[in-house]
């Protein structure tokens, strides 16, 4: 629960962060990271090996946005793994698939309805949050 509510606040923070100016705060993640850590050792919301496998999906992403040079961002894998630490393997999954799934609906949105290009940039985050708050519910 407290890791829940934890990731809530990072995720909102960082969303709005995310959407203004497409930045991510390396400060916001570091704290964001050592304090799911903290309540992962307070609480044992997850096991050790479901915070480890969930960071590695975020590590995942992050190594892909190296790869891509930065078609996907880096700030996107960093803020996949604190969730992971947080929310867990199973948690950081279903998170990603959803979030995945709402930005190809807006992506499909933007390119039919507006007439976007291909180059058009959305923020990730904000999805990310939408989906969290779907896995609320």
């Amino acid at each position: 629960m407290y890791g829940k509510l934890l990731f809530l606040g990072i995720a909102s923070l960082m969303a709005y962060a995310d959407w203004k100016e497409q930045k991510i705060s390396l400060v916001m993640l570091l704290s964001g990271g050592a304090a799911g850590i903290l309540v992962q050792l307070a609480f044992r919301e997850q096991t050790a090996a479901e915070v480890i496998c969930g960071a590695g999906i975020g590590g995942l992403v992050l190594m892909l946005a190296l790869v891509s040079r930065e078609a996907v961002g880096a700030g996107d894998g960093m803020i996949l793994i604190v969730a992971g630490i947080i929310l867990g393997f199973w948690g950081v999954l279903e998170l990603l698939m959803t979030a995945l799934l709402l930005t190809g609906i807006a992506a499909l949105f933007l390119l039919v309805v507006k007439r976007k290009g291909r180059a058009y940039r959305l923020p990730f985050v904000p999805f990310l949050l939408a989906a969290y708050l779907l896995q609320l519910m």
